[in-house]
């Protein structure tokens, strides 16, 4: 009688086997992240380039930009500020040029964006929409926040972003407070001004300061200055920043990017005197609330080495961490009649 033995892997070829396999899942998970992360940037470029189209469509009825804050004086202008921190945002107003008309009709502009029915919990107002367009979707969901966020914000230029003054070369960007800014008034040209770009949204937290999610208040600036201030005027203000917030919790603000309705800095605003992801974001006022001081509110991202920017004629490009600051800030400007290499 013959009998046939059967063949089976011993202990060593399977243990052989399982290594492999778990070198090659080493090897393409990688790939695999990569692969998603450039769908994700993708479609973060896109949102952008909505809106830009929607910025544009709104310029084709109106003659002009969307300003800062909308609905909260009248009239606007010089002496009659206060309350632009409640006023309504330029997401607000691009709302009838995304498809968002339902919504934009539901608000009151004549309201606060933060007071009922325009942001409400019960039930939820037109300021609480989820809306896709507002959100690149590279960014992380923080934990326990309300409907309305966002990632995208509009450029007041290389000023110091909250800033209500129409004097001392402090109109430097495509948004301001109390005026609107049309085509016209772009003459550094609108390929080389910066109209808007990414921030990441805070991690909920305030009881650890975060570096790159929290933005840190109540910090004077060490050398004062009204636009384009020197790389070492950042640095020592970034020192400066990173060791209050650390030291203080109470001072490290972690609701960035909560409210699209809000016109305040790092809600739906950011000014461009630092690099993206360079340098800490913080400001001065310490009485105020979150967003509405003036400091340094530079562009993040969760992409690698930069952040997306949406300029003034539509288009859409990717600057990188490294970019000079010189160069940036005179891309942030409308009017500084600056000369502009490539960037």
């Amino acid at each position: 009688m013959v009998f046939k033995l059967k063949r089976g892997f011993t202990l060593i070829e399977l243990l052989v086997v399982i290594a492999i396999i778990a070198v090659l899942i080493a090897l393409l998970l990688p790939a695999v992240q990569q692969a998603r992360e450039a769908a994700r940037r993708t479609q973060c470029k896109n949102q952008l380039k909505q809106l830009g189209l929607a910025l544009h469509n709104y310029h084709d009825t109106h003659k002009v930009f969307p300003q800062q804050t909308y609905g909260t004086q009248t009239p606007p202008g010089p002496g009659n500020y206060g309350t632009e921190w409640g006023g309504n945002s330029v997401h607000t107003m691009l709302l009838p040029y995304i498809d968002q008309a339902t919504v934009y009709n539901q608000y009151n502009l004549n309201l606060f964006s933060y007071q009922a029915p325009n942001r409400s919990a019960t039930p939820p107002g037109p300021g609480d929409t989820p809306i896709a367009t507002f959100i690149c979707p590279s960014d992380s969901n923080p934990p326990g926040v309300a409907p309305g966020q966002n990632t995208f914000v509009w450029s007041t230029g290389p000023n110091l972003g909250w800033d209500g003054t129409l004097t001392n070369g402090s109109v430097v960007g495509p948004f301001h407070l109390h005026i609107s800014i049309g085509i016209r008034d772009i003459t550094d040209g609108t390929s080389n001004t910066i109209a808007a770009a990414e921030i990441i949204r805070g991690d909920n937290n305030g009881t650890t300061f975060t570096p790159a999610q929290d933005f840190v208040r109540a910090v004077a600036l060490p050398t004062a200055w009204v636009t384009k201030p020197t790389a070492a005027q950042l640095v020592a203000y970034d020192a400066a920043c990173r060791a209050h917030g650390a030291s203080t919790a109470a001072d490290a603000i972690s609701t960035a990017g909560f409210h699209w309705a809000s016109p305040m800095m790092y809600d739906t605003m950011f000014n461009t005197v630092s690099p993206p992801n360079t340098y800490q974001a913080c400001h001065t006022c310490g009485g105020c609330g979150a967003g509405d001081g003036q400091g340094v509110w530079p562009a993040r991202s969760r992409h690698t080495g930069g952040a997306t920017h949406l300029m003034c004629d539509g288009s859409v490009r990717f600057i990188g961490n490294n970019i000079d600051v010189n160069t940036y800030q005179s891309v942030g400007s409308t009017n500084g009649n600056e000369t502009v290499g490539e960037f």
